[in-house]
């Protein structure tokens, strides 16, 4: 009678290892014969390599699969060691490369995770005339070696091309490019030897990510260009031509000027979701066209909002605040949240607090405090009581959905206050409270969504127990 184990087929045995590392995959091998022949013919082999010794076991694993013509789909070789015998090593990986190839192979990937002192020389010329190849990803080696003069054969079949802290000339990046005419995704991180790094002629293009050193300029012209990414090392080195098609844009650390922006919003119409992140120079969107829209940074920028768009259904800004929070920080949150759209998520990061002067806040009463769907407050650490800085907080924007990481001894402080405003905003003495905005009714729930009952301003259980807790308040808010 048949085992469980021998229930699937081995093509549904060959999809279920797939998803496994060849480390786990291998253990399922004792399971049964049925799944002892599925492991012996996986079509995805990725190895990651920590010593020298077992370069052996990788070798004989391969040269069964030149010897027995077992079809591969995927080739991945890691090396997180510092070999000593890189003649030994190197030869090895050309010849495990050679069979993944002629096994069929449509996905190569070479990671060097220490990135060692002799990189491998990859032999790009050579994989790139294969014509199963659909997907290369290469990080941590050297191209310098190559020859870019007679060049290469066409590989049509490629489609996804990753370089990642990649030795290699403009030059040879233009052959390389030139010869795999249909690639749709490209990805260049920290590739040395380049100093003008031109995407020319794309034809096909839909996605490029770009990641520069110091001193690197791009110039991108690609037609068909629907999703960038670019980490500028904040430069102002980036031209785009030509991307009217265009339908997300992350920019990160770039320096960023008001006509550059300007003119890639405007000439990309289809533009739906843009992401800054740790980016000078900012002063002004356009959401005209906008469905998410995403802002990072460590300083509050003086960001305005035009052409709000009708369909923007997300919007979200992530702020890193400093150790000395005063009064005009939380002025220019504030001014931020009033001249940009209505912000559905607002996170704040503070590595701690302090005591807030509210009489410098009092003379900005002018209008009531901006509301924002959500507000997410992370605390790293806890020092007293803190009155002050939760009223400048709220002062800031009146949050529907407020969610707060912290320490017990935050929350509880938190939660006093937020009572307080409460009972003050019902008492006789409200004309004298100087909110503008007046606090209706609170609610308070744990992580697990679980209310939690207030007496007196304080947790009628004894759930927020640990050093760090997460909670969530609903907030009604009257605005005068």
């Amino acid at each position: 009678m048949a085992s469980t184990a021998d229930m699937f087929s081995e093509c549904v045995i060959h999809k279920i290892l797939c998803y496994l590392s060849y480390g786990q995959a291998s253990r399922m091998r004792i399971l049964s014969k049925t799944w002892l022949q599925a492991w012996s013919t996986l079509p995805n082999l990725e190895f990651l390599v920590e010593y020298f010794e077992e370069t052996k076991i990788v070798d004989t694993i391969m040269e069964t699969y030149r010897e027995n013509k077992i079809p591969i789909d995927k080739f991945g070789f890691s090396n997180c060691s510092k070999f000593n015998r890189h003649h030994q090593v190197f030869p090895l990986i050309d010849k495990w490369l050679d069979t993944a190839l002629q096994n069929g192979a449509r996905d190569l990937v070479y990671v060097d995770l220490l990135y060692s002192v002799r990189l491998y020389c990859f032999p790009i010329s050579k994989v790139l005339a294969a014509n199963s190849l659909r997907e290369l990803v290469l990080k941590g080696c050297y191209l310098m070696h190559v020859s870019s003069s007679s060049g290469f054969a066409n590989c049509h079949s490629l489609r996804k091309l990753s370089l990642s802290y990649v030795t290699l000339s403009k030059k040879l990046l233009q052959t390389i490019l030139n010869s795999c005419p249909f690639i749709v995704s490209f990805t260049l991180d920290h590739c040395s030897g380049l100093v003008k790094i031109e995407l020319m002629n794309l034809q096909k293009i839909k996605s490029v990510s770009v990641s520069i050193s110091r001193n690197q300029h791009v110039k991108i012209q690609a037609p068909t260009l629907e999703h960038l990414f670019y980490n500028g090392y904040l430069s102002g080195n980036l031209v785009v031509i030509g991307c009217q098609n265009l339908k997300s844009l992350e920019l990160s650390y770039v320096k960023v000027s008001i006509e550059f922006l300007h003119n890639l919003i405007s000439r990309s119409q289809s533009l739906e979701v843009l992401k800054i992140q740790f980016c000078v120079g900012i002063r002004q969107i356009e959401t005209s066209n906008l469905v998410s829209l995403e802002y990072i940074g460590y300083q509050i920028p003086e960001l305005k909002i035009v052409k709000a768009s009708s369909q923007l259904k997300h919007s979200k800004i992530v702020l890193h605040g400093n150790k000395n929070l005063d009064a005009a920080w939380f002025s220019k949150l504030r001014k931020l949240l009033w001249n940009s759209a209505s912000w559905s998520q607002v996170l704040l990061c503070f590595p701690e607090y302090n005591e807030i002067k509210i009489k410098d806040l009092q003379q900005h009463h002018g209008v009531a405090s901006p509301q924002v769907d959500v507000l997410n407050v992370n605390i790293t650490r806890s020092c007293g009581e803190c009155p002050t800085f939760v009223d400048a907080l709220l002062w800031s924007c009146n949050p529907r959905r407020f969610n707060l990481s912290s320490t017990v001894e935050m929350i509880t402080c938190f939660i006093s206050r937020l009572m307080y405003m409460k009972n003050l905003s019902h008492s006789s003495s409200e004309r004298s409270n100087p909110w503008h905005s007046q606090l209706k009714e609170i609610k308070v729930f744990d992580g697990k969504n679980q209310e939690l009952q207030l007496v007196s301003g304080e947790l009628a259980i004894n759930t927020l127990s640990e050093d760090r807790k997460e909670v969530y308040f609903l907030l009604d808010w009257q605005c005068n």
